[in-house]
């Protein structure tokens, strides 16, 4: 027995890595970047749902670098279509992400079996998944966050009394920035809350993953992690950074890019709110309205909202948003609107780009600032108002 026993140890890999993610793409494909970072040398599991590890499979199709990533399907239970907003600030998103949480908490017991060391890489949102993982003699469990060191540290002041010592000047700041931002006293709902002081509380991770870089937000992160009790808190951003520049090789170029090529440099705005916000017919008017009379080059992006996670913000309404008639004809030849998907690092980079328009997710700040993109900045929701304010206040690169 003790000869069998050492064979099979002998034939477990030395390290596997599992990557946890919260389902919606601004929060998984900051993971996925990771993932394919590490995959280099390291198996690499990625936890998610069968659509969205589908998306992913297109991005990586025929890139031999990628063969080190393992996809695992999570079924969505079949009373998911029953699940509704039960009030309280808990919308059925979480009930949702908590009916998942068995299947991946058995995908992750059965991927340690087969490894020396295994080590997980989850959302703050899904640590509920790798809760009882986490304690097994083999695991090392890393917490990744998807928002700025900024952010994270502004609203754990909020939700957690006495973690941090006093900040007058932060405090100061940020009542100052509630007069520009109505909606940044609100932008914490009662749930979201209840996460941070779990995350707090539990203190199950090995470590804490963020990313950023410490030229941008050195000062947070380092408060960050005098809070963490010693443990490791990794800036390891901009992720994107992390692909090769031929990443996207294997894709034809958009037309949108062609679109630049034709312009003068620094001349055309990008106007793009993530995959997440819903305007209004009037919203949508209006900005059309201003982009026309502005007399400003621009590219619009204009997306259906992610419908895929039963939750009212993510669904897209019934009725058909449109543009005011005769809008594309007036702006042509010096403004285009792409529907859905544009390859925003890209048009980032190119040198007519001179401008972002944005709702300030993270992954949208990061890449602008690093790629040296001044942001006019709408936040809408979540931790968008607290990145604003990094923009506009902190590091002073955007304007409101």
């Amino acid at each position: 027995m003790a000869t069998n026993t050492s064979d099979n140890i002998n034939q477990l890999n030395e390290v596997i890595v599992a990557m946890v993610p919260f389902p919606d793409y601004s929060h998984l494909t900051q993971l996925f970047v990771l993932g394919r970072f590490i995959s280099h040398n390291i198996p690499v599991h990625f936890l998610c749902l069968a659509d969205r590890n589908q998306d992913l499979k297109l991005r990586v199709q025929g890139d031999l670098r990628a063969s080190n990533i393992h996809f695992h399907d999570i079924l969505v239970p079949s009373s998911l279509a029953e699940i509704e907003d039960v009030g309280d600030g808990l919308p059925s998103i979480v009930l949702f992400i908590k009916s998942i949480v068995d299947p991946i908490r058995r995908a992750c017991i059965d991927l340690s079996t087969n490894a020396k060391r295994f080590v997980i890489i989850h959302d703050s949102i899904t640590m509920d998944h790798v809760r009882d993982v986490h304690s097994y003699p083999n695991v090392k469990s890393y917490m990744f966050h998807s928002i700025s060191a900024f952010a994270r540290y502004s609203l754990l002041r909020q939700s957690i009394d006495h973690i941090f010592d006093d900040d007058d000047d932060h405090e100061e700041m940020i009542e100052k920035m509630q007069y520009e931002f109505p909606l940044l006293e609100s932008s914490v709902a009662p749930f979201a809350a209840v996460l941070l002081r779990k995350e707090h509380e539990w203190k199950l991770n090995s470590g804490e993953i963020m990313n950023s870089c410490r030229e941008l937000e050195g000062k947070y992160i380092d408060l960050l992690a005098n809070a963490k009790d010693n443990k490791p808190w990794l800036a390891v951003g901009p992720l994107y950074m992390l692909l090769e520049s031929h990443d996207s090789s294997n894709r034809s170029r958009h037309e949108c890019l062609e679109f630049l090529d034709k312009q003068d440099v620094n001349s055309v705005i990008l106007v793009s709110f993530g995959t997440t916000t819903t305007f209004s017919q009037e919203q949508v008017s209006e900005l059309a309205l201003g982009l026309e009379q502005s007399n400003h080059k621009f590219i619009w992006v204009l997306r259906e909202t992610d419908k895929k996670m039963g939750n009212e913000k993510f669904e897209v309404k019934d009725e058909k948003i449109e543009l005011p008639k005769g809008f594309k004809e007036r702006t042509k030849g010096r403004g285009m609107v792409v529907i859905n998907w544009e390859p925003q690092l890209e048009i980032l980079g190119h040198p007519s780009t001179g401008g972002f328009f944005s709702h300030c997710g993270w992954n949208s700040c990061i890449e602008s600032i690093s790629m040296g993109v001044p942001l006019a900045t709408w936040p809408i929701q979540y931790d968008q108002p607290y990145n604003a304010i990094l923009v506009t206040n902190v590091v002073k690169i955007g304007t409101l």
